[in-house]
């Protein structure tokens, strides 16, 4: 019998980096099962103020629109009829955000707290990760 060979030592793959975004109870649930939508607009929303994209906050950074749990409770304040505050919490590989860190643009938002990611960077990759991201649903 053939002694057992260990594998060689491989370079362990980063941690995923763990985001989140305030919202409502039933966005929420839409998002995780669909994904983002950069382009969406608000129910009853005659256009979109915002640059288009998808902005989330990372648990290791200030977040300059107040914590995800704040903000959902804003946005549930604003649509009282879809299921009340709530975080999506989504974990990212290391390798998409390293896409927004190497654009200055939004390495400078990452930086101020914003994660956002846009039709320019980002979005593409996290659109195409989405089915094999693990997603939580968190009612606040």
């Amino acid at each position: 019998m053939a002694p057992v060979r260990s594998p060689p030592n491989l370079t362990p793959a980063p941690p995923p980096i763990i985001l989140q975004h305030g919202t409502r109870l039933d966005r929420a649930r839409r998002i995780a099962a669909r994904g983002p939508d950069p382009y969406y607009v608000e129910p009853g929303g005659g256009r979109r103020w915002d640059p288009p994209g998808f902005s989330t906050c990372r648990l290791d950074r200030p977040c300059p629109v107040g914590t995800p749990e704040d903000y959902a409770r804003r946005k549930a304040v604003n649509f009282p009829n879809e299921g009340g505050p709530a975080i999506l919490e989504i974990e990212v590989p290391a390798a998409i955000l390293a896409i927004l860190e190497a654009d200055p643009n939004a390495r400078d938002s990452m930086n101020s707290g914003d994660t956002l990611f846009d039709p320019a960077v980002g979005i593409a990759e996290l659109i195409a990760a989405w089915p094999t991201l693990t997603k939580r649903v968190i009612p606040i």
